[in-house]
């Protein structure tokens, strides 16, 4: 949940809003995986049409956050760095456990 909503989050400095159904509490009130599953389909789906509908010429626009001066481009790179930062986190904790990513079992 933590993904999805930082994906949407992250997007809607650049524009487009937050769902209406995000709610404070939401990153710990939705706890079933398929509705996790839900939630981080639609934030994917939602980043990847605002990127497709984007202008090049847009890319480039100024935005704010988080006190810091940013492009549109550099909120979608942040998006990607993001899930990236994550994803690394559970493959570390995943081989703590002695599970091995599907991709290096050979």
């Amino acid at each position: 949940m933590h993904i999805a909503i930082a994906n949407f989050y992250l997007l809607s400095i650049t524009g487009p809003k937050m769902p209406a159904d995000i709610k404070q509490d939401t990153e710990k009130t939705v706890t079933s995986k398929a509705d996790v599953i839900n939630w981080l389909k639609r934030s994917l789906d939602a980043v990847k049409e605002a990127h497709l509908a984007v202008k090049p010429k847009d890319l480039e626009r100024k935005v704010h956050v988080a006190d810091r001066d940013a492009t549109v481009d550099g909120m979608y790179l942040r998006i990607i760095v993001h899930a990236n930062e994550h994803m690394g986190q559970l493959i570390a904790y995943a081989r703590m456990t002695g599970i091995a990513p599907p991709w290096s079992k050979g």
